[in-house]
């Protein structure tokens, strides 16, 4: 196992027992998942793109979709 999970679990353990539920049901969901060979191309090619710096800000993704509202701290 590694840290990350095992750091993870740590926190989960505060929990109350419905929250560990609804994550442990969360966790088995993903799990489950297998992902088409598409999405396995499309997420290597989208890996490639951004290592040759081939990618948009995502100011730029806004403005592409209109939505030029300037993001602010509490909107996040």
């Amino acid at each position: 196992m590694t840290k990350l999970l095992e750091d993870a679990i740590d926190q989960l353990r505060q929990l109350p027992d419905s929250m560990q539920d609804s994550v442990a049901r969360a966790v088995f969901l993903q799990l489950q998942e297998e992902p088409e060979q598409g999405d396995l191309e499309a997420i290597a090619e989208g890996r490639r793109e951004f290592e040759q710096g081939e990618f948009v800000t995502l100011e730029q993704l806004r403005h592409e979709m209109e939505l030029d509202t300037p993001i602010t701290a509490d909107a996040v």
